[in-house]
């Protein structure tokens, strides 16, 4: 197995009652939920992506209606102005190094940064693409989707995946199907250069202690995605959990994830 090099970043965050986020929680504490992307760095493909952030455009697509409601509903507190292009070229990491951005869904915090990588091809679930590929700014609203935050030649520089498929052609990046929260919602899987089996789990769950109990959300966060499909996928990582104890499950937003920020 390839072993992959791997760091979270972040460039902003929110807070919700635990008790939208993890059913039997309370309703008087509040968790800070960072935007997270996930730089993977593979011996011979080089700098990989997975998501990229709020970014500056996301203010910027928020800053009028009907896009100002997504900000009103979720207020943002942003750390790195800049965003995702801010954070790499502190590390001396080139946009035009990176060639390949795999995005979880279309949620604009996962999205924000998505054209500041012009020479990446972009991978995700052909599901997804077609769940938000008309939608306007009204429609998207409904589902977290900032269609100014997609690069106009985006659709020719996507690649479709599905569950199973190996990303680069050497094993060492599996795409893992995890629907739900978004239509066609994906992650992936690999092994880290500490030998340790991950899953970036996207947002199939917010809490790390939602998957090791199986604990799904409130009912109420059923308004926004798929409620069967949230607890089959969350039993899915219930029990790979249980089978496999080594195998490190990271939610985008968990605190513990953002314990992982440099």
């Amino acid at each position: 197995m390839i072993p992959i090099s791997w760091q979270v970043l972040s460039d902003g965050w929110t807070t919700a009652p635990e008790v939208v986020v993890l059913r039997g929680g309370s309703w008087f504490r509040r968790v800070k939920f960072h935007a997270t992307a996930f730089l993977l760095q593979h011996p011979e493909a080089g700098w990989v992506l997975f998501d990229t952030l709020y970014s500056s455009r996301f203010f910027e697509e928020t800053s009028r209606f009907p896009g100002r409601l997504y900000r009103w509903i979720t207020p943002v507190t942003q750390t790195a102005p800049g965003g995702i292009r801010q954070l790499l070229e502190a590390q001396g990491i080139s946009l035009r190094d990176v060639k390949h951005v795999f995005l979880s869904h279309f949620h604009a915090d996962h999205t924000g940064g998505l054209r500041d990588f012009p020479d990446a091809k972009i991978y995700c679930s052909r599901r997804a693409w077609e769940a938000v590929r008309h939608l306007g700014s009204w429609a998207g609203l409904r589902r977290g989707f900032l269609p100014g935050l997609l690069p106009p030649d985006l659709e020719a520089r996507l690649r479709f995946v599905r569950e199973g498929d190996d990303l680069l052609g050497d094993g060492s990046l599996r795409v893992v199907e995890l629907p739900g929260h978004a239509i066609g919602q994906i992650g992936l899987r690999f092994t880290s250069s500490a030998g340790q089996p991950v899953l970036l789990a996207a947002d199939a769950c917010w809490l790390s202690q939602a998957y090791r109990e199986n604990r799904p959300p409130h009912p109420v966060t059923g308004l926004l995605h798929d409620g069967p499909a949230y607890r089959a996928t969350l039993q899915r990582l219930h029990e790979w959990h249980l089978e496999n104890p080594d195998l490190l499950i990271v939610p985008t937003h968990c605190p513990e994830t953002a314990a992982r920020i440099p």
